[in-house]
């Protein structure tokens, strides 16, 4: 049960909470399962491919899985195809549907995303269509009859594929537990054209999938591969599944006992980033071609350190020493060297920072910010950068 294994559960959700955080600052979370389709279930009844994991049908789709000759990473190696039999109905026709692994936000908009190419009459026109709700939509039944299917609108072509990317956006009610996704047919009578007689097959090839918060802070909920794997479980096709569908609008699979464990969640946002203070002793603040700091150096550090009012204290501090290219290599890494080491030490004697708080880096001449052929660049280049980082505001 959920329940003894309610704190790996957490441990597994914090993980991927804080690979967000560590890696891309924010996931933009799918809250569909297996949108893209590529993980296929069999069918108990035929141990047999019959369809994809979390994904349901009715009795009167027919589904075949499309293996890509390139397994891309914008497609995948398979694209989903079904199949069915338009008989004259203009009202909203289901195809397949899903349960969600965790509840929406009351209040909150999404953006239902993915791929469609379709072959039908072309005297018939197809809208892509999506009905969310406690139930999965099944025409006709009582439990849909509050259901309101809404046709999607904005579709465009992706390039060098059969497909055309749909976009549409809803405001979730917190209730939401099946999506439905299905099409509104009609026929296309502008002309005087006849209509069609008899049944049209209609053929839909599906991929790529999404459902997303508009919030870029939200995120899957606790229970969320707790409940995956419960209906990822469910591999039941044909008979036994149209019935429950057709009968009650929902499956037997039992998500998480804990309601706070199903609800999405908000990520904390970050703090803002501070920039590191930066001061630059020149070469003027030192004794000639010596490490010691002339008395002006430390009156100029003295009036940084004290009359910089900030809320944010100091966390560490980096010290660059660097020289011009005149001499050797070894001379110049000791001499910036050396001078990085008045400068910590004065700060440590003031009461700044600790030393191991400090750190310092001799670069000789590998670092100039100016020409050293001329007198004035040189002039430039012999300096030592003091940057300062200070602690996040708390």
């Amino acid at each position: 049960m959920f329940t003894q294994n309610r704190s790996s559960r957490r441990v597994l959700f914090l993980i991927v909470f804080l690979s967000c955080k560590i890696f891309s600052g924010f996931c933009q979370t799918n809250f569909l399962l297996n949108g893209n389709f590529e993980d296929i279930n069999k069918c108990k009844e035929y141990n047999a491919e019959c369809g994809v994991k979390a994904w349901f049908y009715l009795s009167n789709v027919k589904v075949q899985m499309i293996h890509n000759e390139e397994d891309t990473a914008i497609q995948g190696a398979n694209s989903f195809a079904l199949f069915y039999e338009w008989k004259g109905n203009t009202n909203f026709t289901p195809i397949i549907g899903t349960i969600l692994p965790c509840n929406l936000q009351k209040g909150k908009q999404y953006i239902f995303k993915g791929w469609l190419s379709a072959r039908l009459h072309p005297k018939l026109i197809l809208k892509p269509s999506i009905c969310t709700g406690e139930w999965f939509y099944v025409p006709q039944r009582p439990f849909s009859k509050d259901m309101k299917p809404d046709s999607i609108t904005k579709l465009s072509p992706v390039p060098k594929t059969p497909f055309f990317e749909f976009e549409y956006s809803f405001i979730a009610n917190g209730e939401e537990r099946y999506l439905t996704f299905g099409t509104f047919v009609n026929q296309d009578t502008v002309g005087g054209k006849r209509n069609l007689l008899g049944g049209q097959t209609v053929s839909i090839m599906l991929d790529n999938f999404s459902l997303t918060s508009t919030d870029s802070l939200e995120i899957a909920c606790p229970a969320y591969t707790y409940n995956k794997e419960r209906i990822y479980a469910y591999d039941y096709r044909h008979k036994e599944m149209d019935y429950t569908l057709y009968g009650k609008g929902k499956l037997p699979v039992a998500l998480s006992e804990h309601p706070d464990d199903n609800i999405t969640k908000f990520q904390t946002p970050p703090p803002p980033p501070v920039k590191p203070d930066t001061l630059k002793l020149g070469d003027v603040l030192f004794d000639f071609n010596k490490a010691a700091l002339k008395a002006s150096a430390s009156i100029m550090l003295e009036a940084f350190f004290k009359n910089k009012k900030d809320e944010r204290t100091i966390d560490s501090i980096y010290i660059e020493g660097h020289t011009d290219s005149v001499g050797s290599d070894t001379k110049n890494i000791l001499l910036s060297q050396q001078r990085s080491e008045s400068v910590m030490q004065w700060m440590i004697t003031n009461n700044i920072l600790p030393d191991d708080k400090i750190a310092i880096h001799a670069f000789g001449r590998s670092r100039p910010v100016s020409s050293n052929k001329t007198p004035a660049g040189r002039a430039l280049n012999r300096r030592v950068e003091i940057i300062i980082f200070r602690q996040q505001n708390r």
